[in-house]
């Protein structure tokens, strides 16, 4: 991973073998993000994608193999439980010009991804909602 400080945050670039959720949190630990927005272009393999069921409280998870173009990765940085905290939502396109999102729970750089975070110097806090089955952000 490359990065460069902009007026506005950070923009980075991830290449072939990098784990984008794995490297933004990371990234976001090392340069103390609590409270930002990510969006991101590039490409990527084996991805896995969410759908949260309201009515289980979990997600339902399906594995992308082979290349797929980003179309659109979009999300924010909090913190949850002291730690930052990547939520992420992608489009996955292929070959086949067909597209596929979802909660973005791994993808795995294959080409390139570009990757834009527009910081802020707060810090956004997720709630444990354990009646919820997920942890929704708590504007306080």
């Amino acid at each position: 991973m490359q990065a460069q400080r902009t007026r506005w945050g950070w923009t980075l670039r991830l290449d072939r073998g990098e784990e984008i959720v794995d490297t933004v949190r990371a990234f976001a630990g090392r340069e103390g993000i609590r409270a930002g927005i990510v969006s991101a272009i590039g490409a990527v393999g084996e991805t896995d994608l969410g759908f949260f069921d309201p009515a289980t409280r979990a997600s339902e998870t399906r594995r992308f193999a082979g290349d797929h173009e980003i179309g659109a990765l979009t999300g924010n940085i909090s913190e949850l439980d002291g730690q930052p905290f990547p939520h992420c939502h992608i489009v996955l396109g292929g070959r086949d010009m067909v597209a596929y999102t979802g909660h973005l729970f791994r993808g795995v750089v294959t080409v390139t991804c570009e990757l834009q975070i527009v910081t802020d110097p707060g810090v956004l806090v997720r709630a444990a909602r354990p009646d919820l089955g997920f942890n929704p952000l708590d504007p306080r």
